[in-house]
C-alpha cells in the first residue's frame, strides 16, 4: 500500500470516527433529556413521600408507571416484569 492509499484509508477512518462521535453526542443529549424528565417526575413523589412507607409507595408507583427500580436499570423504561425490580420491591416491603 502506497502513501496515497494509506492517506485515503486514514481519511476514511477519520470520517467514520467523526460520524460515530456525532452519533454518540446525540445519544448523550437524548439520555440527558430523559434523565431530566425522570428527575422532574420523581422529585415531587420523593418530596411527597419522605417516610419509609412513602418511599416504598414511590418505588411501587414508579415501577407501575413503567420504570425500572432495580439498581441495574434504574429509571429506564421497562416493557414487562423485571425480576430484579420485583426483588427490590419485595425486599423494601419486608
Amino acid at each position: 500500500m502506497n502513501l496515497s492509499e494509506q492517506l485515503t484509508a486514514m481519511q476514511h477512518t477519520l470520517e467514520q470516527l467523526s460520524s460515530d462521535l456525532q452519533e454518540m453526542q446525540l445519544q448523550v443529549a437524548k439520555l440527558e433529556e430523559e434523565n431530566e424528565r425522570l428527575r422532574q417526575r420523581i422529585t415531587p413523589v420523593i418530596n411527597e413521600n419522605k417516610d419509609t412507607a412513602g418511599g416504598q409507595k414511590a418505588l411501587q408507583q414508579l415501577y407501575d408507571e413503567g420504570y425500572h427500580v432495580c439498581s441495574a436499570y434504574f429509571g429506564r423504561e421497562h416493557d414487562g416484569g423485571c425480576l430484579f425490580c420485583m426483588e427490590v420491591l419485595k425486599n423494601v416491603t419486608n
